[in-house]
This record gives structure tokens, sequence and C-alpha cells, in this order.
């Protein structure tokens, strides 16, 4: 767990550090108002992939039966990236009839269907227990973009050039390094890649794996809707503004997801070993969150102004209680990731719809009077407002748990699975 651990954080940290800085480079290269439409159109596509990719890799990681091959989890995620495509470009052109934001919308479309073609083979390794490989995809993946739009903007400065070198360099990952190992994987277990189960078993998979897709997209709506009212309210320069200090809480969650990826499977196995062992594994990464938050508020009180100025600009460093209020929504979010984790293992995918709606709806409620009242500062108290919900929500089903594990052990059947799972 430990290897695995640490490659997912390398490839997550390599990727998620390329892809901010591609938007630093935009930023510093070009102007705020362009970089303001990248970022605009990244959230727009973002929630209908997230959706569309229905967290597939998911069940590919937690699945414990041979109902599904994994060229039946392939199938799923070409269907509703297909879907997904189309949805994006109806969005795109009834939000701009502008031939250069349609070009710009149709190269974030690339990408982000290459990313979700790369993602679920990162699920397959990651069910393999070899996070080296995902890792490396990720890596390679972020490396490209980060290098072909600086020198792609470098030597023309050009959003559109830019979104493109982005794009390609998606495509070249997902090409000459996730398929091929995904093959390589699938010849290794005996499996193919063309499966026999055909349109109706990825039909199953997707209806399986519904609610956990909705859960999904419902969290990416939440993240983009207070940059959605800042594009209706304060523009594309201050969307800039906003989507360059939320990059700054990205290391406290590059560490909680590559510890949530390298903990699913084991979480999963738990369960069905070891009660015990289950509930102290949660209880030690729940831990671990908390600290995280709490260093991760404390140092961007002391150290952003300085941070934010040396990365960006001190136009941008001046909006420090923007980052602060980012900063504490994210520390919420690192505790109950885990016990989010948690309750994909057990597949429960609806109680996460409900949770991550719960929080949706408190931040779509707020959004709007916050932004309009208080700008950037009410948007990022927008978010630690539905963070406080989904962490109660989560902590709650959390409780109930614990409880309902502990009835089980009590009884004579439990006591000797328990037995069972301890000596196997």
């Amino acid at each position: 767990m430990r290897a695995n651990i640490s490659w997912a954080f390398a490839g997550n940290a390599v990727y998620a550090g390329c892809q901010w800085m591609v938007f630093v480079l935009v930023v510093r290269l070009l102007d705020l108002e362009r970089a303001g439409q990248f970022a605009y159109w990244m959230a727009v596509t973002g929630p209908v992939f997230v959706f569309a990719n229905v967290r597939l890799r998911n069940l590919v990681v937690t699945a414990d039966d041979c109902s599904f091959d994994f060229s039946d989890y392939l199938n799923a995620r070409l269907l509703t990236t297909a879907v997904a495509i189309g949805v994006v470009v109806l969005i795109g052109t009834w939000l701009s009839t502008e031939r250069h934001a349609l070009g710009i919308v149709a190269l974030v479309i690339c990408s982000r269907a290459c990313e979700a073609i790369s993602e679920i083979c990162h699920g397959l390794f990651q069910r393999e227990l070899d996070m080296r490989t995902a890792g490396l995809g990720l890596m390679i993946n972020g490396i490209l973009s980060a290098a072909l739009v600086g020198a792609g903007l470098w030597m023309w400065p050009s959003l559109s050039g830019a979104v493109g070198l982005y794009a390609a360099a998606s495509l070249v990952a997902l090409i000459g390094w996730d398929l091929p190992h995904m093959r390589k994987t699938l010849r290794m277990r005996g499996a193919s890649i063309i499966g026999t189960g055909g349109l109706p078993a990825a039909g199953n998979v997707i209806w399986r794996a519904l609610p956990l897709g909705l859960s999904a997209a419902i969290g990416s709506l939440q993240i983009n809707l207070p940059r959605y009212a800042i594009a209706v309210y304060l523009g594309p320069a201050a969307l800039a503004v906003f989507s360059a200090l939320a990059y700054i809480p990205t290391l406290g969650n590059l560490i909680a997801n590559a510890v949530a990826q390298a903990a699913l499977p084991v979480l999963a196995r738990d369960l069905r070993v070891s009660r015990v062992a289950y509930a102290t594994r949660l209880r030690t990464l729940v831990r671990s969150g908390v600290a995280l938050g709490a260093v991760s508020v404390v140092t961007a009180a002391l150290m952003g102004r300085m941070v934010v100025t040396l990365i960006y600009s001190a136009e941008i460093a001046g909006h420090l209680d923007v980052l602060i209020c980012l900063m504490i929504a994210a520390a919420l979010s690192y505790s109950f990731l885990f016990l989010g984790t948690a309750v994909t293992a057990r597949l429960r995918f609806a109680t996460q719809c409900f949770i991550s709606s719960a929080g949706l709806l408190t931040v779509a409620s707020s959004v709007m009077p916050l932004v309009s009242h208080y700008g950037l500062r009410g948007a990022a108290c927008a978010l630690c407002a539905g963070a406080v919900v989904e962490a109660l929500a989560y902590a709650a089903v959390t409780v109930q748990d614990f409880k309902a594990d502990a009835r089980l052990r009590s009884t004579p059947s439990g006591l000797m699975d328990e037995c069972t799972g301890e000596a196997a």
C-alpha cells in the first residue's frame, strides 16, 4: 500500500502541478481576460464529462465478482464519452456562437475525451495494484501538456493554439502509454479487449454505476457553480483570479486523493476479511486528513500572500482572504474524502449521491447572493458551506456503519466470520 500511495501521489502531483503550470503560463503569457475564458470553458465541460464517466474506475477497482469483463467497462466508457461529446457541443453552441469560442470548446472536448479513456485504463492498473503504471501515465500527460503549451505560447501567444497543444498532449499520452499498457495487462490476465457481453453488458455497467456518476457530477457542479456566478456578476478577469487561487489547495488535494486511491481496494478487502482492520484503517485515514487540513490552513494564512505573489502577481495576492476561505473548504474535504472512500468500498453509491446533492443545494442556494454582495470572497464562503454540510453527513453515515458493524460482530455468525477472515 505504501508503494502504491507513493506512485499515486507522484503521478497525481506531477499531473496536477503541470495542469497548474498550464494555467500559470496562460495567465502570465496572455492576460486575465483570456485566462478567464479558458477557465470558463473548462468549468462548463467539467461536470458533463464527470457525469459521463460515472466513476466507472471505482466500479472496476471494487468489483468482487465476475459479472463483467474489463471490455464491458471500456465499452461503457466509450458510450458515455460519445454522449458527453454531443452534450457539450450543444451546450457550447447555446452559450456562444463565436467561431473562436466554439473552436476552444472543440479542443477542450478532445482533451476531456482522451483523459476519460485514459482514466478507465488507470482503473484497470489500480485493480491490479499497479499504481506505478497509472502514475507514469499521468506524469507523461502532465509534462507533455506543460511543455507543449509553454513552447506554443512562447512562439505564438494564442489561446486557441495553447488549448490545441493541451489536447494533443492528452492524445499522445493515451495512444503512446495507456492503451499499450492496458493491452499488456489484459494479456497477462488472459483477458481480451474484445468482450462477449456487447452493448447489453455495457448498458448494465452504466446502470449500475449511474448513482455514483450522478454523485460525482453533482460534486463537480458544486465546485464550478461559484465560477459560473463569478462569470455572470464579475466577468472573465475575476474568474481568472478565482481560478488561480483555487489551484493553491491542489497540493493537499493531491495528497488526500493519492491516499484515497491506494486505500480504496484495501478498504474493500478489509470489509470482506476483517471489519476491525477496516475500522482501524479508516480512523487512521481520517486523522491524517484532519491533520493535513489544519496544516494547510495555517500555511495559507502565514505564507499565502508571498506564495501567490511569487507564482502569479501582487494583484492576485491582494485576495488573501479568498485563498484562506478556499483552503478552509479544502481542509474540510480532506477529512470527508476518506469517509466517502469508505462508503464507496461498501458500494453505497446512492448514499453518496444523496450527500453530494445536499452539498450542491447548499452551494446553489447561497452562491448567487454571496457573490453579488461579497464578490470572490462570497464564492469561497459558499464552497465552505457546502463542505460543512457534506462533512457532517458523511460523519453521521460512518457512525451508523460502525454501529451496524459492532452489532454484526456481536452475533455468533459475525464472530465466526471475523475469526475466519483473520485466520485467512
